[in-house]
């Protein structure tokens, strides 16, 4: 069987876990929060990722830092306009959505007084920073936004003089999910590109489902992946695990984190038990919104 790692307690660290006990901790630790559903917060030394924010609250971020927002996706579990309250909470943010969100935050901009966000929705994207913002509902214009096609590569600087060097896959569902290169080191995130094999669907429709994920999967063949966010969706019944367990043993995946399990978090369970992992990746389980993670940057 694969070496299964299991992290389940808060402020977890990479220095639990067996490959890497030695590591001392020097330098800038990169953290991982998850904030719900799809959404995760990526820390650097420099720059923070917001990656599908859908929900939930984010921690008071370090206003000194570049924030990258990246949407992959319209859909309401993958896009809420409730961002863009950062851009005026924070002086340094940037937006990187799928070209497929285009027509949403269009629609968005028509609307010459702004986008409407309840006092609540400002607060849990904005934390104790909204409380400058003034009490009540509030208005917020759509700023600028860096629109990228699937199959694109392009470059963005987190604010310090690094690049982030970015790569869309053509989502199997709808916009695209994003490659990372960043510092020599990568990021994976699905957004809703998966294996979305529905038992009960026309056999055609998951022949094509299945060859299309395939086939998009053959980017990341043989390359190595330091995290991973990708769908782990109960709701497939038995064809749950077959993106996740097929991404894993096609590419050299050092850390693994589900997403997109609707708050059953007893899903990760059922994958550890049902199928095996390669023995150099590590496989996080999720326990509660806010759990977070920590992990050597260099």
């Amino acid at each position: 069987m694969g070496q299964k790692i299991l992290m389940t307690d808060d402020n977890n660290t990479e220095d639990n876990n067996t490959e890497d006990n030695n590591i001392e901790r020097t330098g800038h630790r990169m953290r991982v929060t998850y904030i719900g559903h799809s959404g995760f917060l990526l820390e650097w030394e420099h720059c923070y990722w917001l990656f599908d924010y859908y929900q939930g609250v984010l921690p008071d971020l370090d206003g000194e830092k570049q924030i990258i927002v990246f949407c992959s996706h319209s859909h309401g579990d993958h896009f809420n306009p409730a961002v863009f309250a950062l851009a005026q909470a924070y002086p340094h943010v940037s937006y990187v959505f799928s070209s497929q969100v285009k027509p949403s935050c269009r629609k968005l901009s028509k609307n010459v007084k702004g986008i409407h966000l309840s006092e609540k929705q400002v607060r849990e994207v904005c934390a104790s920073t909204s409380e400058k913002m003034g009490k009540g509902s509030m208005l917020f214009p759509v700023p600028e936004v860096l629109f990228l096609p699937s199959r694109t590569d392009t470059e963005v600087m987190d604010g310090h003089g690094d690049l982030l060097k970015i790569h869309t896959l053509q989502s199997t569902d709808c916009g695209c999910g994003f490659f990372i290169t960043y510092k020599g080191k990568t990021v994976y995130h699905a957004g809703d590109l998966h294996w979305w094999f529905w038992p009960g669907e026309p056999e055609l429709d998951n022949k094509q489902m299945t060859g299309n994920y395939k086939k998009e999967m053959e980017y990341l063949e043989g390359k190595t992946i330091d995290y991973v966010f990708t769908p782990l969706d109960g709701r497939q019944e038995e064809a749950y695990g077959l993106g996740m367990d097929y991404l894993l043993h096609h590419a050299q995946v050092r850390h693994a984190f589900p997403m997109h399990f609707w708050k059953d978090y007893t899903v990760a369970d059922r994958f550890l038990k049902e199928y095996e992992l390669p023995a150099h990746t590590m496989f996080y389980k999720i326990g509660q919104e806010g759990q977070s993670w920590e992990f050597p940057e260099a």
